[in-house]
């Protein structure tokens, strides 16, 4: 009987050092153990996904400036009325199919690059996933089977290519909130045939009622969240504004133990720019470079030292060419704009 208890007061110790080890080895993925107090920075930016191939120089100009990840985002198209999702298609462009996907990472990974590949819902007649939603419980399980197998299509690419980071969904704020349960079951599905680590993209308010962070390695944001009313705000009133969703951001962080990576952020070269680019009328508004370079640098020094945070993806970057028109001058991405200096300058500290 002694014997059989010192057994067992060994096996439990066992035990505990092994659940340890288990806990330690999670979080040392991003959080490496010889530098608890120096997190590995995501500089990376969303790929827009090109209509065709495209030349590799491309791909060289995004590494100059010092960015070691990108996005790469397969679009899928989903009937709003019901539910059903296609991809794959033959009128879609080829960045967009798995043709391109796989290239895309084939081009990106010869260069040293790191991959998240990041699946989003296109949703017809309103096209932002966020306001997706469906009155039966029968239109949700038909969108639930086919979503099913878009991100199976998806994560079967991402495992055999080793890509190093998986996003689950994107701003699917209705679903996220009430059918937690798939949501739940996809995760599982994923966990059987990926390898990598997992992520969800938040929209800027929904990532605080997330229910299943704990299930996934990192906290996904979409990180546009409204800062400032003001025509053309300075940098120390951004810095101001960032305090209060910093701390709440922060809280999320903590209560999961998971590191957070924007997996959108960035801002349009326009007047209001910080405002929130939903109540905007944007071609009424003026283009404004430096409302755009203003709002990028008073990010990073916001969330700097922050340890918690692990970076993450600028929305977003060209392939191709694109019209030099108000159109663009106005659009997200930094190229060829006064932003993409303080960027580069930002990528090149942390990299």
């Amino acid at each position: 009987m002694e014997r059989r208890m010192k057994v067992n007061k060994w096996k439990f110790i066992f035990l505990l050092i092994g659940l340890a080890a288990i806990a330690l080895f999670s979080n040392s993925y991003f959080f490496p153990a010889e530098e608890t107090n120096k997190v590995q920075r995501i500089n990376g930016f969303n790929l827009v996904a090109p209509p065709q191939a495209f030349p590799i120089d491309s791909l060289q100009k995004i590494k100059a400036i010092g960015t070691n990840w990108v996005a790469i985002v397969p679009y899928a198209f989903c009937n709003a009325k019901t539910g059903e999702i296609n991809f794959d298609h033959a009128r879609q462009w080829w960045g967009e199919k798995p043709e391109g996907v796989i290239e895309t990472i084939q081009m990106a990974r010869s260069m040293g690059l790191k991959i998240m590949l990041k699946p989003h819902l296109w949703v017809g007649g309103q096209g932002w996933a966020g306001d997706l939603e469906f009155e039966s419980d029968s239109l949700w399980h038909l969108f639930e089977e086919q979503y099913s197998l878009y991100i199976e299509a998806y994560i079967e690419i991402a495992d055999s290519m080793n890509v190093e980071i998986f996003c689950i969904g994107t701003e699917i704020r209705k679903s996220t909130q009430s059918r937690n349960d798939f949501w739940l079951e996809l995760i599982l599905k994923c966990r059987k045939n990926y390898k990598g680590k997992l992520t969800y993209a938040a929209n800027w308010d929904e990532y605080e009622n997330i229910q299943f962070w704990d299930q996934l390695d990192l906290v996904g944001i979409d990180a546009y969240f409204p800062l400032s009313t003001e025509k053309k705000p300075t940098k120390e009133q951004l810095i101001s504004a960032w305090l209060q969703p910093k701390e709440e951001i922060e809280k999320v962080s903590k209560k999961f133990n998971k590191p957070i990576i924007f997996t959108e952020y960035g801002y349009e070269s326009i007047d209001y720019n910080t405002m929130g680019h939903w109540m905007l009328s944007k071609d009424s508004l003026n283009i404004n470079f430096e409302n755009q370079r203003i709002a990028f640098e008073a990010l990073y020094e916001s969330f700097n030292s922050e340890k918690w945070w692990q970076g993450g993806f600028i929305w977003k970057w060209h392939l191709h060419s694109f019209k030099n028109s108000n159109r663009s001058f106005k659009a997200y991405t930094p190229q060829s704009k006064p932003a993409l200096k303080s960027i580069e300058n930002e990528f090149n500290r942390h990299f």
